[in-house]
């Protein structure tokens, strides 16, 4: 087991795709996705909370947490890793095909970084041990 440490967006892109994907599996109930989520559950709601609030009052702090700040998952395991990887590799799909559809300079900006992004913390994952 080992820690992982994600920026906080990559966190959030993370847990709103294992909410999606146990949505359009019944909850997934008794699930090792389900059971992972679980796991987070309470670090994911409250920095969730605190994310809608800054996103009403403060946008500066908001991006701050947003981009700066990191989450740090103590004790994941392997096959925990592998279920990171598994969810990470959808939430880059479904970036890659909206920068597919998309001519808005921003938008491709943002999305590369993403995808960019998204693809390094894949590869870290897919290579740590324990």
């Amino acid at each position: 087991m080992a820690d992982v440490t994600l920026d906080v967006w990559q966190f959030v892109r993370l847990m709103v795709g294992m909410e999606e994907t146990l949505s359009s599996h019944g909850g997934g109930r008794g699930s090792a996705l389900k059971t992972l989520y679980d796991k987070w559950e309470d670090v994911w709601v409250d920095l969730d909370a605190k994310l809608v609030d800054l996103g009403k009052s403060d946008m500066d702090a908001f991006a701050n947490l947003m981009m700066e700040q990191e989450v740090v998952l103590e004790d994941v395991s392997a096959g925990e890793r592998a279920l990171m990887v598994q969810e990470l590799e959808k939430v880059l799909r479904q970036i890659k095909a909206r920068l597919a559809k998309t001519d808005d300079p921003g938008d491709v900006e943002d999305l590369s970084f993403e995808r960019d992004e998204l693809t390094l913390v894949i590869r870290s994952l897919s290579k740590q041990k324990g």
